[in-house]
C-alpha cells in the first residue's frame, strides 16, 4: 500500500509505503521514488513507476499501469458536476441517469482536476527476482501547482 500526498514544492506531508505479505507481516519500504506517466495534453495518468527499498536497502521496483480510469470529479459529484454534488438530497424518489462521453475533449479537459481512481495493475519485482502480479486501486490527483511532476499551475498540462 502507498500513500503519498506532497505540496506544490514536492514536501512530502503523507508518506507510507508498506507491503502485506500473507501470514499478515506488515513491512515498510521506505521513502519510494514515484514517476507518475501522463497522457500527453492532460494531467491523467496512464501509469507510474516507483522505487522503494526493504529495511535492509534491497531495491523494490513497481510498475503500475491504468487499466480503466473513473473520474470521480466528472458524473461523481466530487466538485466538477456544476448540478450535484456527492450526497446532495433531490428528494426522496429521485433517480437520475447522465452518460458522459469520454472522447468529448471538453469532459475530458475537465476530468484532470479532480482525483481520478484506475483499475490498477502493478508488476512488483524485489531485486532482480521475478515480477509479481497484483491489481488494486490506483488513485491519483495532481491539482494546482505540482513542481515534480512540472505544472506550474493549474491550466499546466503533461507534455
Amino acid at each position: 500500500m502507498l500513500i503519498i500526498q506532497e505540496e506544490p514544492d514536492g514536501f512530502r506531508s503523507l508518506n507510507d509505503c508498506t507491503r502485506i505479505w500473507r501470514d499478515g507481516h506488515v513491512e515498510q519500504l521506505g521513502w519510494p521514488r514515484v514517476r507518475i506517466h501522463y497522457r500527453s495534453g492532460t494531467r491523467i495518468p496512464t501509469g507510474a513507476t516507483i522505487e522503494a527499498s526493504t529495511p535492509d536497502g534491497a531495491p523494490v521496483h513497481f510498475d503500475v499501469e491504468s487499466k480503466l480510469a473513473v473520474p470521480t470529479h466528472v458524473g461523481g459529484g466530487y466538485g466538477g458536476d456544476s448540478d450535484w454534488s456527492h450526497g446532495m438530497w433531490k428528494g426522496e424518489k429521485f433517480v437520475e441517469r447522465r452518460t458522459y462521453d469520454m472522447t468529448d475533449p471538453t469532459i475530458i479537459a475537465r476530468a484532470g482536476f479532480g482525483v481520478i481512481d484506475h483499475v490498477g495493475r502493478a508488476l512488483c519485482r524485489d531485486g532482480d527476482g521475478n515480477p509479481v502480479q497484483g491489481w488494486g486501486l490506483f488513485e491519483h490527483g495532481a491539482l494546482g501547482r505540482h513542481d515534480p511532476s512540472g505544472f506550474a499551475d493549474w491550466s499546466t498540462l503533461a507534455p
